[in-house]
């Protein structure tokens, strides 16, 4: 009897390792395929996807995964299907030489083309572009960053991002649009047999309708905003507007925040016009719920103008004094003609300061901080 029980008492022992024998090597047999799978089948597998990257305007360096493969522009070049970590990497023609990067997971498909298509800005915040992605499937996805932003397809507004469609196969046109942002176009094709996925990204506007405050030696911009991300970060912004000044037709020299801080495009450019009492032009960054610029703003605006000895709104070579009119009053127009709009009146006896002058016009700076055109027959210059 004893030896009985030994003997069932020993075969138990027997039985778990073979089935942890067993389950070991199915274990081993799954990392190997799994190690065969990632890293020997690739080697043989041909390239058949397809990759083409562009930003224009720059000369770009492309990684994918961390390997070099080549500058912008690339066309088409033949690569292995899978998922990768695509960087590109420039060095932003400005004043200041500074690299820039862009960063994002892409995936190649099978006989299929990944388009990048990506312009450059300071920063992310005011950079964009859109990456257009073939998979197995049919129709069209559309992400963008930010969400929410409004989708157009050939010229109607379908919804917001992100969405999911099916059009007609062939050539369409998408606009993206968002309140704040640079809207972007684009022209996509949808083909049998993939699913084209499309990544937007846009770039943030800095402008948010100009509104000249003064001019003179110091023209001052109120370029206030209610994008909560601008205001919070005065440095970022300052870099979107002298990247995109162009685009509405300024030229600033320095940028001014709420704190009283001071960002210039050329501190030396700037010092230079300060000390030869120059015209600058200065931009407010603010935010748009205020009502006025901060005390801070005003001090440091007012600092500026005694360095450009810019004479104050009481002297009297600067003035103009309004006369007697037929009508007891008279028309402030939008510029030196009869034919411009008129945008309010003067009563005679007042005075103004005066801004320019020409043929029969005085132009003076009214009390909102605007200015307007009054013909020189009904005032006099003190």
């Amino acid at each position: 009897m004893v030896f009985y029980k030994a003997t069932q008492i020993c075969s138990v022992p027997k039985t778990i390792m073979k089935q942890l024998r067993t389950a070991l090597l199915i274990f081993l047999a799954l990392v190997i395929g799994l190690l065969v799978w990632k890293f020997l089948l690739p080697v043989f597998k041909s390239p058949d996807s397809f990759l083409k990257i562009t930003t224009p305007g720059t000369k770009t360096k492309v990684y994918l995964d961390g390997e070099l493969i080549g500058t912008t522009p690339i066309s088409e070049r033949k690569l292995r299907s899978g998922e990768y970590k695509l960087r590109l990497e420039t060095e932003l023609p400005s004043l200041t030489k500074r690299m820039v990067s862009f960063s994002t997971p892409i995936t190649l498909t099978s006989l299929a083309l990944t388009a990048v298509n990506y312009n450059f800005g300071p920063n992310d915040t005011f950079s964009s572009g859109d990456i257009r992605t073939f998979r197995t499937g049919e129709g069209l996805s559309i992400l963008t960053t930010p969400s929410g932003a409004d989708v157009w397809l050939d010229g109607e507004i379908i919804g917001k991002s992100p969405l999911s469609l099916n059009p007609n196969q062939g050539v369409h046109k998408v606009k993206i649009t968002q309140a704040g942002y640079y809207g972007r176009e684009l022209e996509i094709n949808i083909e049998s047999g993939f699913r084209l996925l499309v990544e937007v990204f846009l770039a943030a506007n800095p402008f948010n309708e100009p509104k000249k405050l003064e001019e003179g030696k110091l023209e001052l911009y109120d370029l206030s905003t209610s994008q909560e991300f601008l205001v919070k970060n005065p440095p970022i912004w300052s870099e979107g507007v002298f990247f995109f000044e162009k685009n509405v037709d300024f030229e600033f020299d320095a940028l001014i925040n709420p704190t009283g801080r001071f960002y210039f495009k050329d501190q030396g450019s700037w010092d230079k016009k300060i000390k030869g009492a120059k015209q600058v032009t200065v931009g407010y960054l603010g935010d748009k719920k205020a009502e006025s610029l901060t005390a801070e703003a005003k001090a440091a605006i007012e600092d500026i103008k005694k360095r450009l000895k810019v004479a104050g709104p009481t002297a009297n070579k600067n003035q103009v004094q309004i006369l007697t009119t037929p009508t007891g009053t008279l028309n402030v127009r939008s510029g030196p003609n009869l034919n411009n709009n008129i945008i309010t009146k003067v009563k005679p006896g007042e005075k103004y300061q005066l801004l320019d002058e020409q043929t029969d016009w005085y132009k003076i700076k009214l009390p909102t901080g605007s200015s307007g055109w009054i013909s020189s027959q009904y005032a006099k210059r003190l």
